[in-house]
């Protein structure tokens, strides 16, 4: 029987979502032309489809948008990318997260000083992909530990090391011990942003207390898939869901209930997808669970 649901005392929305999500709908109300958003705003569902039914479009290439006003998504892009659009006549509107922009600035620096980078990333995302564009020719992406060790010796080359802004925390910690070992020459820029370590501080400060975390997420959110990888690995059960919807009400009867239930969610998860759990949460349980809030 379900008698508890904690919330995590950092979750949701930061700050670099709900910037570019202001942007995106004040472009959306502004302008009279065709608006389109190049990638996905934000790596949620639910926010995409929104912004689609609006009527605001979507694409995945500048050479598939026309005419009218391109909106870069949180996750940022590559410079190159901006010159097309803007050689093509478009008006770019960058929602670029600050903190990504950040990143842009440091590696433009160092590389300027002689630098070459290696950034610790999944190399498929957006946001990396906007990374190496800024100096396509002085960085390498690392996409783990064992890669990293792979790299060349680099014994007469400058070094500095960069990181995903939702990297995990503690595997970073290792990567940094390893490049050190490595490189004892490399320099270490720590860009995980503020909003992932209190968000995986979080998790790990809730997945003692409860039986199952529930992270509210999309899968394409790397971080919201790393809070349920966290969870997992504390509380023994982590479970990545897009809405209420995906909750089964057999995770909390039979031989292997949950009593006490966590909620998380990823950076670019509204805050009624959240609601819509608890309230689901409360239905299983017959009204009767306490609800938990991070002040309390």
């Amino acid at each position: 029987m379900l008698k508890k649901i904690v919330i995590a005392s950092h979750h949701g929305f930061c700050m670099g979502v709900k910037r570019a999500i202001k942007i995106a709908e004040e472009t959306a109300q502004e302008e009279t032309g065709r608006v389109t958003i190049l990638n996905e705003i934000v790596h949620n569902e639910a926010v995409v489809d929104r912004f689609n039914q609006q009527g605001v479009g979507q694409a995945f290439s500048v050479d598939d948008v026309p005419e009218g006003t391109l909106i870069i998504s949180a996750h940022g892009i590559a410079p190159n990318i901006i010159r097309d659009a803007r050689a093509k006549g478009l008006k770019v509107v960058d929602a670029t997260c600050p903190l990504v922009t950040r990143i842009y600035t440091i590696i433009n620096k160092i590389v300027a000083n002689g630098y070459y980078i290696v950034h610790y990333g999944d190399p498929n995302h957006d946001e990396t992909h906007g990374i190496v564009g800024q100096a396509p020719d002085h960085i390498t992406v690392a996409s783990s530990r064992e890669k990293l060790l792979a790299l060349p010796d680099w014994k007469d080359r400058k070094l500095g090391l960069t990181v995903q802004t939702t990297a995990h925390l503690e595997h970073f910690a290792e990567v940094e011990k390893l490049a050190k070992q490595k490189w004892p020459h490399i320099e270490i820029f720590n860009t995980i942003c503020n909003a992932t370590t209190k968000r995986q501080n979080a998790i790990m400060d809730l997945a003692p207390q409860v039986d199952i975390i529930l992270v509210v997420g999309s899968k394409s959110s790397a971080n919201s898939r790393r809070l349920a990888r966290i969870s997992g690995a504390i509380c023994g059960r982590g479970v990545l869901i897009s809405s209420a919807a995906d909750i089964d009400p057999e995770w909390f009867s039979g031989n292997q209930r949950a009593e006490a239930v966590g909620i998380s969610a990823g950076a670019s998860t509204p805050d009624f997808l959240v609601a819509e759990v608890i309230e689901r949460l409360m239905e299983i349980s017959g009204q009767t669970a306490e609800v938990i809030l991070p002040d309390q």
